[in-house]
């Protein structure tokens, strides 16, 4: 037992020296020290068993950092928000967009209509007159064109 308690309070003393103060438990760093120089074996294990912080233990001697899901971690659920308040403002902009559109259709669509229907009464005024050429130029139904004077028996059934 001689050898195995000797390189534990070797292994306990050189642990205790290296570790930061910040990271030792129960008694000062230096009363843990003499603790282990003047009762070497059980001084040694007291050490081991409560006088330091013990490191996680974790699969591949990996320290895990950080949450352990993500729904855990501010800074993801930082992004999932920005993200999904980036996406609803897309929607929102192509909604806008479409809503724009529509009134721009709509208000051509109104326009073309009311041009049509501004233009239907002129040709239905232009109509008779068309149909009528002659009627507004003082020339009369039976007139020929080209005989100036035409007698109209051409238009007279015979």
């Amino acid at each position: 037992m001689g050898i195995v308690g000797l390189g534990l309070m070797i292994y306990s003393l050189v642990e205790s020296i290296q570790t930061p103060r910040h990271r030792v438990r129960v008694m000062p760093k230096t009363a843990w020290i003499a603790v282990i120089l003047l009762v070497p074996i059980i001084g040694a294990g007291l050490w081991l068993g409560f006088g330091r912080i013990r490191e996680p233990r974790t699969r591949g001697n990996q320290v895990r950092s950080g949450p352990s899901a993500p729904d855990d971690d501010p800074e993801f659920l930082r992004k999932v928000e920005f993200e999904r308040r980036q996406q609803q403002r897309r929607e929102e902009e192509a909604r806008k967009r479409a809503e724009q559109e529509r009134k721009k259709r709509a208000q051509s669509q109104g326009q073309q209509s009311s041009d049509q229907s501004q233009q239907e009464p002129q040709q239905s005024q232009e109509g008779p007159e068309q149909k009528d050429s002659g009627e507004g130029s003082g020339e009369k139904p039976g007139d020929d064109v080209e005989g100036g004077t035409g007698s109209g028996s051409e238009d007279r059934p015979a």
